[in-house]
């Protein structure tokens, strides 16, 4: 496992915390990241979208959920985030709304959305030794996404930079044609080429950038390593130790996601992974435990 780049170069399983730690705190907010460091990750995963204004933020979804945002000015609810300044995003209350699928989930009244430069920031005060897996949100068949591909990815590694951060961050995406771009902007910079199910890796797809699905690659561990990436990141059902052997034939390492069920963090460690995303990552280390010890 050494000889691929990332936070298992040096021999250690890496268990990274969902948008922070979703099952536990409400996604993507400083407190949700603060519950995965105390959970003892080695990593977190998180989104970023880029404002009307040009801001980084760390938000998952292209709109602002009822059932995830409550506004406290003007009602945004509804609303694109990319429709909208860093200052209007400021007054949406994102910590305070609970998910019904996630009955553990503690919420954090009055969290606001967070700029990238926040985030880091913060979780270089509180776990330093982190690695960082930035998705970015680019869907190539919504116009405006795609056309600011460039801009977000701009954004997010100017950040990264500024925090000194470069060679402890994945840039991660479902939009291969990130990963291409972030190859040639800051080859430095390890990139991880997201998977999933059925949508991906399918003919036709506009997802893999310069690949083309059964034509220029058949596989889609070769198609990944052709883009550029070091990391294949499939969604966990993917996953069986003939994927992994593949994609480390390929000189990619495997981060699945997200993985919840205990037993199935068992049977991803036995098939070889070099890491997983979970919501739960305090389940995931308990399993890791007696391994470790």
């Amino acid at each position: 496992m050494s000889t691929r780049p990332g936070p298992w170069a040096s021999g250690r399983f890496d268990v990274e915390g969902h948008r922070g730690a979703k099952g536990l705190v409400v996604e993507n907010t400083l407190a949700s990241f603060a519950a995965a460091y105390d959970a003892g990750v080695t990593g977190v995963e998180l989104d970023v979208r880029l404002t009307a204004d040009g801001h980084v933020v760390v938000w998952h979804d292209p709109v602002l959920l009822p059932t995830k945002c409550r506004s406290t000015g003007p009602d945004l609810v509804g609303a694109r985030v990319a429709d909208l300044t860093l200052a209007q995003l400021r007054t949406v209350d994102v910590g305070s709304l609970t998910l019904e699928g996630f009955p553990e989930q503690r919420p954090a009244p009055g969290a606001r959305i967070s700029t990238l430069d926040e985030v880091l920031a913060h979780g270089l005060e509180q776990a330093p030794e982190v690695w960082w897996t930035i998705e970015l949100k680019v869907n190539p068949l919504d116009a405006g996404e795609s056309a600011h591909r460039r801009d977000l990815l701009e954004g997010v590694l100017s950040s990264v930079h500024e925090a000194g951060l470069e060679r402890q961050c994945f840039v991660h995406s479902f939009d291969w044609a990130v990963l291409e771009l972030s190859a040639e902007l800051a080859p430095q910079v390890t990139r991880s080429a997201l998977v999933e199910a059925a949508v991906t890796w399918v003919p036709g797809s506009p997802w893999t950038g310069s690949v083309v699905v059964g034509e220029s690659h058949v596989d889609v561990c070769e198609g990944a390593a052709a883009v550029g990436a070091q990391v294949i990141s499939p969604e966990h059902v993917l996953v069986d130790a003939d994927f992994v052997e593949r994609a480390h034939a390929a000189g990619l390492a495997v981060l699945p996601w997200t993985v919840n069920d205990a037993d199935r963090v068992a049977e991803l460690v036995e098939a070889g992974v070099d890491g997983l995303v979970s919501d739960y990552p305090d389940r995931a280390l308990s399993v890791l435990a007696p391994a470790c010890a």
